[in-house]
């Protein structure tokens, strides 16, 4: 860990509204590369300076940035790259007018390749008090990031601060509102490399990434419903995972671009299950004789292309009842339109993706599992293909991670997403809800898998205090009793064990205050100051076109 100082923590932004000072452009110049350094302290204007790519024009004088790039020809194209912040990770504290540096804002910032846990009841500052001073953090360090956002407050302050001073593609996923939404066609990627092999047949790699990515798409579809031992029908689902992954890739090659989505998807299959007028064939196995016996999507097909006529439509079957949540007609308004925001784009661009969940229907709710899972697998994919990391760092911020319905695999993603570059930061109300949705094992291993815990603000009767108060361990302490009596008194001290904090100090600890826990180092008490004592403002809301 380490201390950052705020003004380099809000990076282009600098809303608070100290302007560049003598000294620090003397030193800018001292230690500017050797073509900026006849330049003049009056020559230090918006012309020949950019912060991240933003302009600005602020009389002459200067914002200190993060990204600071100056060019001696206002007319060239030509930037130098002075200085940036290079330190990504979690803010897990701060300081105000205190230690280590008085009279300044200082943030600690946890630089590591670690997942978070946060807990804390409803309506003690997850999001005006850490949530924010994060995202700030995230977007002046060039971290992409995905947010889930129940009320839609997180998207519409900081979707325009992303993207104008920050110069980030910014996509919303709306829930509450489909018809005003960015579009999330889960076949985005699949047409993507279906179109470059049909436009460079010999590009085996294109094609290569078109099956992965159906197989991912169907495999999160199928596992849905609950990735679990199957039993005596394993047969049917895995073959169900295979006929979607082939449908897929047919509706991707052979289908125009406006119909390449999930929907066409559950059309064709239905449009299967019709009777057929050859007789002991079906109009599966008629569509697979379409294709060339080395075709992929006949291969992949081929557990129910190889089976009795009833199996068939049992595998059918499965696969059609997968597709049953997604025909509405709201939802059809962002699935069938192609993403604004892919998986490579996401890693290798600054991106900012935020899912609105709406809070009044429930059953919209797995469609972001889907949506999460589908990613997560994708960038895994992304940094196989990168010598195993991610060309850039990024991180999923899960409000309401307890929420949502269970991620298939959570338990997997948070051992296996660290190491690629993939920070989780998983927002909870208490242990509780992990248990319900994943149970006490899988609940466990998400919480042995969060190198950094921090929690604060507990309800009166919460259990997770007791749970919390055991895991920060015990001090040893001095007791004793004091005994009078008519004609002696007497005094006892011993030393005993004491819980660091009881359940009961943990539940009275004041807004703003939390405790943060991480591997290898003593628990520590932390502030999350309000966002606007930070220095955060919010301008104008980001609307949608």
């Amino acid at each position: 860990m380490q201390w950052v100082e705020l003004k380099h923590l809000l990076g282009s932004r600098y809303r608070y509204n100290k302007w560049m000072s003598e000294g620090e452009v003397e030193r800018l110049k001292r230690e500017a590369p050797a073509d900026f350094s006849d330049l003049t302290a009056a020559s230090l204007t918006a012309e020949c300076v950019r912060i991240d790519a933003v302009l600005f024009q602020a009389g002459g004088q200067l914002r200190l940035g993060y990204d600071v790039f100056v060019k001696d020809d206002p007319g060239s194209p030509e930037w130098i790259c002075y200085d940036s912040l290079k330190e990504q990770g979690l803010v897990v504290g701060s300081a105000v007018g205190g230690l280590p540096w008085k009279k300044r804002t200082t943030v600690l910032i946890d630089t590591g390749d670690v997942h978070c846990l946060m807990i804390g009841a409803s309506g003690v500052g997850k999001t005006a008090h850490y949530l924010y001073p994060n995202l700030e953090y995230a977007c002046a360090s060039g971290i992409s990031f995905l947010v889930t956002d129940t009320k839609g407050d997180v998207y519409r302050n900081y979707g325009a601060i992303a993207k104008e001073c920050y110069s980030y593609r910014v996509s919303v996923i709306d829930l509450r509102n489909p018809t005003r939404s960015d579009g999330a066609n889960m076949l985005h990627l699949i047409s993507k490399y279906a179109d470059q092999y049909h436009a460079h047949p010999d590009d085996l790699r294109a094609r290569a990434k078109m099956e992965k990515y159906a197989k991912i798409c169907a495999k999160t579809i199928i596992q849905a419903g609950g990735e679990q031992n199957y039993g005596q029908n394993a047969y049917f689902y895995d073959a169900a995972e295979g006929l979607l992954a082939s449908v897929m890739m047919l509706i991707a090659e052979f289908c125009p671009p406006k119909e390449r989505h999930i929907v066409s998807v559950f059309k064709l299959l239905q449009d299967l299950l019709a009777p057929s007028k050859v007789k002991g064939k079906n109009h599966f196995q008629l569509l697979m004789e379409q294709l060339p016996p080395e075709h992929k999507a006949r291969w992949m097909a081929g557990a129910a292309l190889h089976t009795g006529e009833q199996a068939m439509l049992s595998v059918l079957s499965t696969a059609m009842s997968r597709l049953n949540a997604f025909l509405d007609t709201e939802l059809e308004q962002l699935l069938c339109f192609d993403s604004a925001i892919d998986a490579e784009r996401f890693c290798k661009e600054k991106t900012a993706l935020f899912i609105v969940m709406p809070e009044e229907d429930p059953t919209a709710y797995f469609l972001v599992s889907l949506i999460i899972q589908q990613l997560y697998w994708e960038l895994m994919t992304v940094a196989d293909e990168n010598g195993g990391k991610l060309p850039r760092r990024c991180i999923f911020y899960a409000d309401e991670f307890g929420t949502i319905p269970k991620l298939e695999g959570a338990e997997m993603m948070f051992s296996a997403a660290r190491s690629r570059g993939l920070t989780i930061v998983a927002i909870v109300q208490g242990l509780i809800q992990l248990d319900k949705n994943y149970g006490k094992e899988g609940a466990q291993v998400i919480r042995d898998n969060c190198q950094l815990t921090i929690f604060g603000g507990f309800a009166p009767g919460s259990e997770t205090a007791e749970t919390l108060s055991k895991d920060l361990g015990e001090q040893t302490v001095l007791s004793g009793s004091v005994s009078k009596g008519k004609d002696n008194n007497s005094r006892s001290l011993q030393m005993m064990g004491r819980r660091l904090m009881t359940p009961d100090e943990l539940k009275s600890m004041p807004k703003g205050q939390f405790i943060t826990m991480k591997t290898g180092m003593h628990p520590m008490k932390t502030k999350f100051g309000l966002f606007l004592k930070w220095g955060i403002r919010f301008g104008k809301q980001f609307e949608l076109p």
